[in-house]
């Protein structure tokens, strides 16, 4: 018998803020890449805007695969994400940023 997990959908991605001085990374860093800190704080990040989109057709050891759209989406935080699409959002659009688990995804803004 086969178990299903539902994964829960949280607003927004977790990143991470530099205390010092407020670069923001996604995943976390164990230092800040700009000034070297550790000290990270947690932040989030709600939306983005899709700066390329593909297909991923085939996965390697994956019986059953379907084809998935995926975006590279820049943030006004300055983050740059790499995301999966949960609807047609295209290049140049806006999307909501959720996120199942650790990952991160996206869809078309709603209203």
């Amino acid at each position: 018998m086969s178990e299903t997990t539902t994964i829960e959908e949280q607003a927004g991605l977790g990143v991470w803020r530099c205390r010092n001085c407020g670069s923001r990374f996604f995943p976390r860093r164990l230092l800040c890449l700009d000034c070297q800190s550790p000290e990270m704080d947690e932040d989030r990040i709600h939306e983005g805007r899709v700066e390329e989109v593909a297909v991923i057709r085939h996965m390697i050891g994956q019986a059953d695969w379907q084809p998935r759209r995926i975006a590279n989406v820049s943030t006004k935080e300055g983050v740059m994400l790499t995301v999966g699409l949960l609807d047609d959002a295209g290049i140049g659009d806006t999307i909501d940023i959720v996120q199942r688990g650790t990952a991160p995804f996206g869809r078309s803004k709603s209203g």
